[in-house]
C-alpha cells in the first residue's frame, strides 16, 4: 500500500509513532482520500477517547504484537479485553456495534451483550485491576444496566466494544494491485478480511482485475502439500469478470472452483515451491 500523505487532521498526542491512530481522514496513494474510521467524521467521545488510549496501552505491552504491524485502528467490533496474569489477550462478544448503528439499538439487547462482557471479564479477576493501573476509569459502564440511549451511547464506545485493534489497511483499506492485503471490514465481508490475518505468507489469496480494478477473493480446495492446485472463489466485486458465474453458483448452492490452470489460481499459488 503506498505510504500516506500527510494526514489532514491531527492526533492530540504529539508522539510521531502511536500505536493507536486517532486521525480520522487520511491521504492514501495519490488520488484516493477516504476516512479510515470508516464512517463520517465525528468528535470522539471522551469515551472513546479513554477507551482508545488504554487499547493504546495494551498493544504497547504486548511483545510481539499479534494485531499487526504499524499503526492500528480501534474498530468497534464488539471486543472484550481479559488479562490473564501474564498478559492481554481479546475475544469478541457475538455482536459488535459501529458507532453510527447505535441509534437504532434495542437497549435490552446490548444490555445482553454488556452482560455477556462481565461475565467474561469476571472470570479473569485481574482483569479489572488492570484497566485501573492502566487509568482507564470508565469500569463503571460494564456494571451499569443499559435502559437509555445515553447508556447505549457510552457502553458503544466502551473498551467493551470500541477497540478491535486493526491495522489501517484491514480496517478501511480497499484491495488493488499495489495494496493486495489491504481488505478493510468496512469494505468486504469480514469473512475476506479475515484471511490475511491467519493465512501463510506464500498464499495470494486476493486478485485484482487489470481491465476492471475489481478484486476477487481465492482459497485452496485442498489441504498444504496434497497437490491438487484448484481453487474456490468466495467473492468477487460487482463488475469483476467472474461475479456473474459467483452468483449464478451461489444461487445454485454450488462452490465454484477454479481449475489449477486457470490464472488466478495460478497467481495464489506463485509463491509456493
Amino acid at each position: 500500500m503506498a505510504a500516506p500523505k500527510k494526514a489532514s487532521t491531527k492526533t492530540k498526542t504529539t508522539k510521531a509513532k502511536a500505536l493507536v491512530s486517532a486521525v480520522h481522514s487520511i491521504k492514501v496513494g495519490e488520488t484516493l482520500e477516504q476516512n479510515i474510521e470508516g464512517h463520517a467524521a465525528r468528535t470522539d467521545s471522551k469515551e472513546f477517547r479513554a477507551a482508545r488510549a488504554t487499547l493504546q496501552k495494551i498493544i504497547a505491552a504486548l511483545k510481539p504484537n499479534p494485531y499487526g504491524d504499524g499503526p492500528s485502528q480501534a474498530h468497534h467490533g464488539g471486543s472484550i479485553w481479559i488479562y490473564d496474569g501474564e498478559t492481554w489477550r481479546m475475544v469478541a462478544n457475538w455482536a459488535g456495534i459501529e458507532w453510527s448503528v447505535q441509534f437504532c439499538c434495542d437497549p435490552a439487547k446490548v444490555d445482553a451483550l454488556r452482560q455477556t462482557a462481565k461475565t467474561i471479564t469476571g472470570a479473569f479477576p485481574q482483569t479489572i485491576p488492570q484497566f485501573e493501573a492502566l487509568g482507564y476509569d470508565d469500569i463503571d459502564i460494564l456494571t451499569t444496566p443499559i435502559a437509555e440511549p445515553v447508556d447505549i451511547a457510552r457502553y458503544v464506545d466502551s473498551i467493551w466494544n470500541s477497540c478491535v485493534p486493526i491495522p489501517l489497511p484491514g480496517h478501511t483499506g480497499r484491495v488493488r494491485s499495489t495494496s493486495p492485503l489491504a481488505a478493510g471490514v468496512h469494505n468486504y465481508p469480514e469473512t475476506m478480511c479475515a484471511i490475511p490475518r491467519v493465512m501463510r505468507s506464500d498464499f495470494i489469496p486476493f486478485h485484482v482485475d487489470a481491465a476492471t480494478r475489481t478484486a476477487a477473493v481465492v482459497v485452496p480446495v485442498a489441504p498444504r502439500g496434497s497437490g491438487d492446485g484448484r481453487t474456490r472463489l468466495v467473492f468477487a466485486e460487482r463488475g469483476h469478470p467472474l461475479a456473474a458465474k459467483k452468483a449464478a453458483a451461489k444461487r445454485a448452492g454450488k462452490a465454484l472452483v477454479l481449475s489449477a490452470d486457470n490464472p488466478l489460481s495460478r497467481q495464489a499459488f506463485a509463491k509456493q515451491r
